[in-house]
């Protein structure tokens, strides 16, 4: 891939280039595997909860609209594309145990889909996982391993897992099946609001920028889509601005955000499809999980509150006049949500 080309001198914090546009070429899903996926989702789950934030729209003078995935039966978007890998893999490879890496939410999903079609599933978490998430895996079904002291680390002992126990290894970003899941986050918003102008999105390994990304190409919908991620854990902005996979270091407490790098898969869809990617400080974060909780009587995950911190701190990056905000997930710990009242 090429690196950034620059439309413009953008204010601190906002990062912009020029994709180079087009349908991905696969593994990237194509239309008919996100319509596949959305059906198998559908089947499994209901909508989660779209609604208007009246404080947040009266603050900002637009349409300010919620998709609060942290009402799912996880507590986060990731059951999604972990129901449409684990339905594909449960046809091609029955009854293979499946291997995967994850500080929590992925984690969860993986545990909650294996779990609907009685596969063996494996997590191995990095330190500091959150003891909460830990434990959510393991009521869902899952072996729960504690290795690494990052996701990077993680990822490489649950390789090992996989190939020595000749499992399916599910990484997150990598998997085309998982993206098209992700997807149906923003093929549902797009259903209940055609007419948003812009769909803001946390980003971590890009899995869900990716997945949203062609989720509005696929509906040939004109609804932009912004990244966000935290200045504590910019691989994946840095990254997509460079054209290529660097690492970066990872220092965020936000488990959702917390990779030292894109996903290959991820990192592709992005290069053709994505113009704005918006950092935040994990202060910000922690401030935007304060305000939801005050002002939104919400309960939102820092990895979630990154939408909300970018709407507050980046606003003319934000364009239009209504505007989606996908607040990815609930967990949060009692510690984390006293730090963000303090």
């Amino acid at each position: 891939m090429e690196g950034a080309k620059l439309t413009e001198t953008p204010p601190p914090g906002v990062h912009r280039r020029q994709p180079s546009g087009g349908w991905p070429d696969p593994p990237a899903p194509d239309a008919t595997d996100l319509e596949q996926a959305a059906a198998v989702v559908g089947a499994a789950h209901p909508p989660t909860p779209m609604v208007r934030s009246h404080q947040l729209s009266s603050r900002s003078g637009r349409d300010i609209l919620l998709k609060l995935e942290g009402t799912s039966a996880v507590r986060s978007f990731k059951f999604r594309g972990a129901l449409a890998a684990i339905a594909r893999a449960a046809v091609e490879l029955p009854g293979r145990p499946i291997v995967t890496a994850s500080t929590g939410n992925h984690g969860q999903g993986v545990a909650f889909a294996g779990n609907r079609h009685r596969l063996e599933v494996t997590v191995v978490s990095p330190e500091g996982t959150l003891p909460e998430k830990l434990a959510a895996m393991e009521a869902l079904g899952a072996t729960v391993v504690v290795v690494g002291a990052n996701l990077t680390g993680a990822e490489d002992h649950a390789r090992t897992i996989a190939a020595r126990d000749e499992a399916l290894y599910i990484e997150d970003g990598e998997s085309p099946h998982l993206m098209a899941g992700a997807a149906t986050v923003v093929l549902e918003m797009l259903d209940e609001t055609p007419g948003l102008d812009t769909i803001v999105v946390p980003v971590g390994g890009g899995n869900l920028i990716a997945a949203s990304l062609l989720a509005v190409l696929a509906r040939k919908a004109d609804a932009a889509v912004v990244g966000v991620q935290s200045a504590a854990a910019p691989g994946a902005t840095m990254s997509w601005m460079a054209g290529e996979i660097t690492r970066h270091e990872c220092a965020t407490y936000a488990g959702g955000l917390a990779t030292e790098r894109p996903g290959e898969l991820s990192l592709s869809v992005m290069h053709r499809l994505l113009s704005t990617m918006l950092l935040v400080t994990d202060d910000d974060l922690r401030q935007a999980t304060g305000d939801a909780f005050r002002s939104l009587g919400l309960v939102v995950e820092g990895a979630a509150a990154a939408p909300l911190a970018a709407l507050a701190l980046h606003a003319d990056a934000v364009l239009g006049d209504r505007v989606g905000l996908v607040v990815s997930g609930s967990w949060l710990s009692p510690a984390q949500l006293a730090e963000s009242l303090a």
